[in-house]
């Protein structure tokens, strides 16, 4: 809510897919290797045009970070993208 004031910027969740049955990608311990795959898979796989998109993995990384995304990556079409443990 602080950043969103300060930004003066909204979050609107557009779309979401959820992967029951399989992963559509290989995640790995690595978080940074996993975003990799990730953005990867938003520029190959999905059909439709996306904006920045964001993957909750429901696993824990092997590192000190919760987390990763590329840092000024949110208005690039090849690097908008993050993940979460």
């Amino acid at each position: 809510q602080i950043y969103k004031e300060q930004l003066n910027t909204r979050i609107v969740l557009v779309a979401m897919e959820t992967w029951a049955a399989e992963d559509r990608i290989r995640m790995g311990q690595d978080s940074l290797e996993t975003l990799n795959e990730f953005v990867k898979y938003r520029r190959e796989g999905l059909a439709e045009h996306s904006d920045p998109v964001h993957l909750f993995a429901g696993r824990t990384f092997q590192s000190s970070r919760s987390g990763t995304a590329f840092v000024g990556g949110i208005c690039s079409p090849a690097r908008a993208g993050g993940v979460n443990e």
